[in-house]
């Protein structure tokens, strides 16, 4: 896969490089590179989070918004398996600075991010979900994603997403 130019990386870019990601790891895997395989499954979890990212307008530049990606989308679709599973992606990455994570640790895993990242393709192929702000945790967790203030017991029936987002997925369902 030829990658895109640097700061150009779309959606599905990113999705693509999930996927090279985790075939990467299986290969780094075999040769015993458990650093780097480790390190790739991060990779492999935090560019299919990005894909939903860019495709809802949210703020994903740094790996704590990714976190927060994830556990709004599992609170959104009721599967709290997604924000475990990119808890434990994260996880996987600590590895590359403390190196103590197995072979086996790291074959687990992979199978996991694997799925993860299917799960990712369907929430992406499904409209975003309406949501209330039940928490300060709700609201804490949108403000950074967002990269706005949101209101104590703020509801959006549009899942709060980039509105140009749902103008486009309103536009592909028409077609």
């Amino acid at each position: 896969m030829e990658l895109p130019d640097a700061g150009k990386q779309t959606s599905n870019d990113h999705m693509q490089i999930s996927r090279r990601f985790i075939e990467q790891t299986r290969i780094e895997l075999a040769d015993g590179d458990r650093l780097q395989a480790a390190e790739k499954v991060w990779g492999a979890a935090a560019h299919a989070l990005k894909a939903i990212a860019i495709d809802r307008g949210w703020q994903h530049s740094r790996q704590e918004q990714l976190t927060q990606i994830a556990i709004q989308l599992g609170n959104e679709f009721d599967r709290p398996d997604i924000g475990d599973n990119a808890l434990l992606a994260e996880n996987l990455h600590t590895n590359f600075y403390s190196y103590r994570h197995e072979a086996d640790t790291i074959n687990r895993a992979i199978d996991r991010v694997e799925q993860f990242a299917a799960d990712l393709t369907a929430v992406r192929a499904s409209p975003p979900r309406p949501f209330q702000v039940r928490t300060n945790s709700d609201r804490n967790r949108l403000q950074r994603i967002l990269g706005r203030s949101i209101g104590e017991n703020e509801s959006s029936e549009d899942g709060f997403v980039n509105h140009d987002y749902l103008e486009r997925l309103r536009q592909r369902r028409e077609r």
